[in-house]
């Protein structure tokens, strides 16, 4: 299964524009994932955690796998789009706290949307599609990358040598063969991308510099 793309917005954004069907309306465009950088204001605790980001935006932790956060803390977040009651907020996936650098990371952020911006899709209505025949194909191809890579020492070289040998690949397919957290490949291709060994053609997409 395919998830949907965790697109990079501003914290404001979540909140001034519309939540319809779980999905979040930016431009004219429904998208089911986002990825926020915000200050933690407040953190609550009852059959879920629950934090407060800058502006009054809501996370909620079912799993509770943000212990750790702590108010003023700055973290980077990835989770669904959702709503009760009239209320939308953001269901937990992934964190990072980014407490280092953080005007750097804010800085950083706020060009990626930039960057980003323009090749964001309208996701609507319809659901992930599961893999069809010619798909398989694909999942056979990355199961021997996976082999022909685990020997790797270094996995920013794994993940570099993979984007040349395959001059092309997505950031699913990334995470499927590289099997890391997202948190630890975003690092890893922020930093190919700035050192000027790949760029990204398309958003999520990977190509190695020649």
């Amino acid at each position: 299964m395919i998830r949907w793309t965790a697109y990079k917005i501003r914290p404001e954004e979540f909140l001034e524009n519309e939540v319809v069907d779980n999905t979040l309306i930016i431009e004219g465009k429904r998208i089911h994932r986002v990825r926020i950088l915000g200050e933690v204001k407040k953190v609550s605790e009852t059959s879920i955690l629950m934090f407060e980001l800058e502006g009054g935006v809501i996370v909620k932790d079912f799993e509770k796998k943000g212990k750790d956060i702590k108010e003023k803390d700055l973290i980077d977040v990835i989770g669904r789009v959702s709503q009760f009651e009239g209320s939308p907020y953001i269901s937990l996936e992934l964190y990072k706290i980014r407490n280092e650098n953080r005007d750097k990371w804010r800085e950083l952020r706020d060009l990626e949307i930039e960057i980003t911006r323009k090749y964001m899709e309208d996701e609507g209505e319809k659901s992930p599609k599961d893999y069809s025949e010619g798909d398989k194909e694909d999942l056979i191809s990355e199961e021997m990358f996976e082999d022909v890579y685990r020997e790797e020492g270094d996995i920013k070289d794994m993940v570099l040598k993979i984007i040349k040998d395959r001059e092309s690949v997505g950031y699913e397919e990334l995470l499927k063969i590289v099997k890391i957290d997202e948190y630890e490949l975003d690092k890893i291709l922020e930093e190919l991308l700035e050192e000027g060994y790949i760029y990204e053609p398309k958003a999520g997409i990977y190509k190695a510099v020649q």
